[in-house]
């Protein structure tokens, strides 16, 4: 791939990932919704967020299927125009929660086309130096576009929370982007003309897909559970609300521009250090009793937001082969999404059985959990050092760096 195309791919990628996390924007409304549907339990509310990780499961999980039998431009396509048609959707239906269910889940199948198929083609076409720069950019364009619509949709949901769905309007944009400057790609080699393997991914990815699970089961429940912690106590409103979940995303975004030093230093164990962060948020959660003390804490989950999918991006490219890139994300992007759909069952469902009680006991269970992950990712750190060692000379090559 020349220069010229490179550069144009990248304007590409980034306009995708700016709008791939647009469903965070419902955090904010969370509280609404209580008021809006009093019959509904905590978890049927919980679930206008996590409807969208079950469209995007099945999507993620294929996406393998569907890089070894489409080019990915169109793929790419097919989820920005699902992203805009099921985040429009509750402008015209709103009077129940299943209408909202079936909004989520249109914006999610979506979504679950944007992440793997971006770091399918950033894996294929950036290699050493610039594909860690690449991968950062991504961390960052993601979170930075997640900070601007969740502050936005804090601010517009004073207004009525319904308004929230106009921000959709913003992915129109980045479709027109992917149209115009995202090279069409090669068609994929026929199965039947490929070379047979027997094993198309690395054991591996279900390994890391099993930790994001468990990392992700803790994660969620922050932002599904802080605008109704901050409603609770009395200390914010929606507007604090999303100013609190953005400042994630403003930290996950600076991070992305960090995230090719900081994988040098950890490594391997850039999953360890995810984690650690992760834990101390929620630790922070448990023990807050102000505004000032949840936003340190989503400073904190920042770094775990922005190096929890990145970090497993460059782990994946350790240790699996170029010809199994995309279906090794596939399975363990996809399998990640069962952490974030089932965290509001799995956490409302434990807490209760040791005594805990409300967002504080949610808030406490989530902690134990990532606590969990973190000793987890330190044996898998180990492990992927021991048996994946790094290359010494990973840079591009002269001619692929000076295309750079």
């Amino acid at each position: 791939m020349d220069k010229r195309t490179k550069q144009f791919l990248r304007v590409a990628l980034l306009a995708v990932m700016f709008v791939s996390q647009l469903n965070t924007i419902a955090a904010v409304i969370m509280a609404d919704l209580v008021r809006l549907f009093p019959d509904a339990s905590a978890t049927a509310i919980q679930m206008v967020m996590q409807f969208g990780m079950i469209g995007a499961f099945p999507v993620t999980l294929a996406i393998g299927f569907f890089t070894n039998r489409f080019r990915i431009k169109p793929l790419i396509i097919i989820g920005l125009c699902a992203i805009i048609i099921g985040g429009l959707m509750p402008l015209l239906l709103h009077t129940a929660l299943i209408q909202l269910y079936i909004s989520a889940i249109l914006i999610g199948a979506g979504q679950g086309f944007m992440s793997p198929l971006v770091s399918t083609l950033t894996l294929r076409h950036f290699e050493g130096k610039p594909r860690e720069r690449q991968i950062g950019f991504n961390a960052t364009f993601a979170t930075g576009g997640a900070t601007i619509f969740t502050l936005a949709s804090g601010v517009i949901a004073l207004t009525g929370w319904l308004n929230i769905y106009f921000l959709y309007f913003c992915a129109v944009p980045a479709l027109i982007l992917v149209i115009v400057f995202m090279p069409i790609g090669e068609k994929p080699v026929p199965i039947e003309a490929a070379k047979k393997e027997k094993v198309p991914f690395t054991g591996g990815a279900f390994v890391m897909a099993a930790l994001l699970i468990v990392m992700f089961l803790g994660y969620v429940t922050f932002p599904i559970n802080v605008g109704m912690l901050v409603d609770a106590q009395g200390i914010g409103n929606a507007a604090s609300t999303g100013l609190a979940v953005s400042i994630i995303t403003v930290v996950g975004a600076l991070f992305g521009l960090i995230f090719p030093y900081i994988v040098r230093i950890f490594k391997s164990y850039i999953g360890t250090f995810t984690c650690v962060f992760g834990t101390l948020g929620m630790f922070v959660v448990v023990i807050s009793n102000s505004m000032g003390m949840i936003y340190f804490a989503s400073v904190l989950l920042g770094f775990f937001f922005g190096s929890a999918v990145a970090g497993t991006v460059y782990i994946v490219g350790r240790i699996a082969k170029p010809a199994h890139f995309g279906p090794t994300l596939s399975v363990t992007l996809g399998l990640m999404t069962l952490g974030v759909v089932l965290s509001p069952i799995v956490v409302n469902g434990v807490t209760p059985m040791w005594g805990g009680e409300g967002s504080i006991g949610a808030f406490t269970t989530s902690t134990v959990i990532l606590g969990i992950a973190l000793i987890a990712q330190i044996f898998w750190g180990t492990y992927v050092k021991k048996h994946y060692p790094e290359k010494h000379d990973e840079a591009a090559s002269p001619a692929e760096a000076k295309a750079e």
